[in-house]
């Protein structure tokens, strides 16, 4: 049975639990599919499927002060944690599309976070580490896996770098002020789309791989955050607070055809695109309860 088959009946059984959500081109709601995948209500984040479309890892705040990657099986709805051994907080894994490498953020101390490149193939690591206070943040794989984009304040504002997975080669593509931040890749690895807070807020730009023809996409009064380029190219999915509560949202790659995807009265966020791009999960406020949700995308 392929990837995609076990996922579409994961979602087929779990449909029972489905209930409407909104969608909004001109603001006319339309009913969605939507699947809870999780239901344990613990505060959950950066929720990515792995390149074998059949397992989802996320972050899980299990304590006040220790967050746990977790994998969940879509087919059996299992979870277990992604390294048994973490010592420390792990969040924001990513993993490169020919299975080789995984990196996620590590904290090392207080107010410290290191930014750690696993080479499963080879069986070890290779490590960014800051100097002092601060942190490597949001790691992006590119689609050929050759090079890994993260964030990281090294000099004043916080700027995208570029390394190779066994974070070498560095270079900073974006310049500037403000903060920038959540680098996704295009499936063509031409450019990057991301957040930056460079004219006031949040919004979404884009930027090709030599920092430069740099493209704002997005223009609210309140922030738009975590982009994430879907896996043909044609979409972006992101958080927003441009209704009053956050929300999630498409839109086109260049910024046009805006849709509304949820209508929540409490939180959505951490989109993420499953293989084939056909649905989008995130994490959901429902009551106070944090769970991992699966929407269809209208096409």
């Amino acid at each position: 049975m392929s990837c995609s088959s076990r996922l579409s009946m994961a979602v087929a059984a779990a449909l029972l639990l489905a209930s409407p959500l909104g969608f909004s081109q001109a603001e006319d709601p339309v009913k969605l599919k939507e699947v809870r995948l999780t239901d344990d209500g613990r505060l959950k984040r950066d929720p990515v499927f792995q390149p074998d479309g059949e397992h989802l890892v996320y972050g899980v705040d299990v304590s006040t002060d220790l967050i746990k990657l977790l994998r969940l099986n879509l087919e059996t709805s299992e979870s277990a944690p992604l390294h048994s051994d973490a010592p420390r907080s792990e969040l924001e894994p990513s993993f490169s599309a020919n299975g080789r490498y995984h990196a996620y953020s590590q904290n090392t101390g207080n107010l410290s976070v290191k930014l750690v490149i696993r080479d499963d193939k080879e069986q070890k690591n290779a490590e960014l580490v800051p100097q002092g206070r601060g942190g490597m943040r949001s790691p992006a794989f590119s689609p050929d896996s050759t090079l890994l984009a993260y964030c990281f304040a090294e000099t004043g504002p916080q700027h995208i770098f570029l390394v190779t997975p066994q974070a070498k080669e560095k270079k900073q593509l974006t310049t500037g002020r403000g903060i920038n931040n959540w680098p996704t890749f295009t499936p063509d690895g031409q450019r990057i789309v991301f957040s930056s807070s460079r004219d006031g807020d949040f919004e979404v730009y884009s930027i090709n791989l030599a920092g430069e023809d740099l493209r704002r996409l997005t223009e609210s009064p309140r922030q738009d955050i975590r982009p994430r380029v879907s896996p043909d190219g044609s979409e972006i999915v992101f958080a927003s607070s441009r209704n009053g509560d956050q929300e999630i949202y498409v839109m086109d790659l260049d910024g046009s055809k805006l849709r509304r995807l949820t209508r929540n009265p409490e939180r959505d966020d951490y989109p993420s695109w499953n293989a084939d791009g056909s649905k989008v999960v995130y994490v959901s406020e429902r009551r106070g309860r944090f769970d991992l949700y699966l929407v269809d995308v209208p096409r």
